[in-house]
């Protein structure tokens, strides 16, 4: 079984490079800036990401409460 995972990876790999040296320069534009994405993407772990903070939101949940509260006040 494990056997047939690896076939279907290494199948897979196959295939996105023949995608990537076709002919068709559609299929080669697109496969190339995949793979120029998905390297960019894993080069990104080293950069450290910031998470959302509280400060970030508040603004947006401040108009949220706000645009519930006139609703509620409407339909009362």
């Amino acid at each position: 079984m494990i056997a047939k995972e690896g076939e279907a990876i290494l199948n897979k790999e196959n295939q996105f490079r023949q995608n990537i040296n076709s002919e068709d320069p559609f299929i080669k534009n697109l496969y190339s800036d995949l793979n120029e994405r998905i390297n960019a993407y894993e080069q990104e772990d080293a950069v450290k990401i910031e998470k959302m903070k509280w400060s970030d939101a508040t603004g947006s949940i401040f108009f949220m409460i706000l645009i519930i509260a006139y609703l509620i006040y409407s339909l009362v």
